[in-house]
């Protein structure tokens, strides 16, 4: 893409202003990403506790990353939405449904690659 605009590093330092901020307001104002920022304390936790490999912490931050990505884009449909109608659409309510969709489907799948990863660590110390 070629724009009249040339390259600037005070505004991709702004970018990145705005996302924080977006990460800080998705925190604050949306109970399920508090859940799922608290999953991946936890991961993070027994990650640390448990030694995982680097192979595996790539999984946690990916599926930590992915879960996180998806409620960010999930809220930001859910606000849009909001913002066009308060009126019970059936169309709308379909599109929030496939934004819950996605976060339900990589917040699943992470648990199992999480469950896949610490299982064997909690056996281990529940057995010796």
């Amino acid at each position: 893409m070629v724009s009249g605009n040339k390259f600037s590093w005070r505004k991709r330092a702004r970018a990145f202003v705005y996302a924080w901020q977006g990460l800080r307001i998705l925190v604050k104002e949306e109970h399920n990403a508090r859940i799922h920022l608290v999953a991946a304390v936890v991961a993070c936790v027994l990650g640390v506790l448990f030694g995982i490999s680097a192979a595996e912490w790539c999984v946690i931050l990916i599926c930590i990353g992915m879960v996180i990505s998806a409620e960010a884009l999930n809220s930001a449909v859910e606000a849009l939405a909001d913002r066009i109608t308060s009126d019970n659409d059936p169309m709308i309510g379909k599109a929030k449904d496939f934004g819950a969709a996605a976060v339900t489907v990589l917040a699943v799948v992470a648990a199992v690659a999480g469950a896949v990863i610490f299982i064997p660590y909690i056996y281990r110390i529940i057995v010796n």
